[in-house]
C-alpha cells in the first residue's frame, strides 16, 4: 500500500504547485471523512476554484477493492509467518536431537557426527531456500494486486473528472489547509464501490 500511496502522491505534488492560492482559502480539515460542513462563503469559494481534493487514506480504508487486497496481503504474511515457523521447529529438534546425542555419547565415530551436522546445515540452507522464494512470491503477487488498485483508481478518477473538468485533483496529504467544500473524498469511495465487481466465489 505504501508504494501506491507514494506513486499517487508524486502525481499530486506536480499538480499541488498551482493549487496554494485555492488551498489557503479554506479551513483546516484533519481528515476527509471528518470534515467539518463548508459554510456559504467556504462553498462560494470552492465554486471559482476549480480544484478539488481527496483523502487517500480515508479512500483506500473504505473502497471494496483496497479492503480485499489488505486482507489478502494479511493473509499471504500469516501464512508466511506459520511456514516460517513450521521451518524454525523442524530445524530446532533436528538440532535438540543431534545435542542429546552427543551429550549421551550417541555417536559412534566423529563421521557419523559429521554426517548430522551435516544434513543439519543442509536442512537450514534448504528452509532459508524455501522461505526466501515465498517471499519473493507475495512481493510479486502483492505488487500485481496493488497495480491493479492503482489502475482501478486512475480509471475512476479519469473518468470522475472528465463529467466535472477538474483542473486538478490533489491529495489531502499533499497540503496542510484546503477549503472542506473542496473536498471529494466521499463521491470518490461512492463511485469506486459502486463500480467495483467482487470477484466470484467458487461453490
Amino acid at each position: 500500500m505504501k508504494k501506491l500511496a507514494i506513486a499517487v502522491r508524486l502525481f499530486a505534488v506536480a499538480l499541488a504547485i498551482g493549487a496554494t492560492a485555492c488551498s489557503q482559502a479554506g479551513d483546516k480539515s484533519e481528515d476527509a471523512a471528518a470534515a467539518p460542513e463548508a459554510s456559504a462563503a467556504e462553498k462560494a469559494a470552492a465554486s471559482a476554484c476549480n480544484i478539488r481534493y481527496l483523502n487517500l487514506d480515508t479512500v483506500f480504508n473504505n473502497y471494496k477493492l483496497a479492503q480485499e487486497v489488505s486482507k489478502e496481503g494479511q493473509k499471504l504474511m500469516l501464512d508466511y509467518q506459520n511456514l516460517e515457523r513450521q521451518k524454525q521447529n523442524e530445524l530446532q529438534r533436528l538440532g535438540s536431537s543431534i545435542e542429546q546425542k552427543r551429550n549421551s555419547n550417541g555417536y559412534l565415530s566423529q563421521e557419523s557426527f559429521d554426517a548430522d551436522v551435516n544434513n543439519f546445515n543442509k536442512k537450514q540452507s534448504e528452509a532459508a531456500n524455501v522461505l526466501g522464494a515465498r517471499q519473493n512470491s507475495i512481493s510479486e503477487k502483492m505488487a500485481e494486486r496493488h497495480k491493479v488498485l492503482q489502475d482501478s483508481l486512475d480509471s475512476f478518477l479519469r473518468d470522475y473528472n472528465a463529467k466535472h473538468g477538474y483542473d486538478a485533483i490533489l491529495l489531502r496529504e499533499s497540503g496542510v489547509l484546503f477549503n472542506p467544500a473542496l473536498d471529494i473524498t466521499q463521491e470518490v469511495i461512492a463511485g469506486l464501490n459502486a463500480r467495483y465487481k467482487a470477484p466470484e466465489t467458487a461453490e
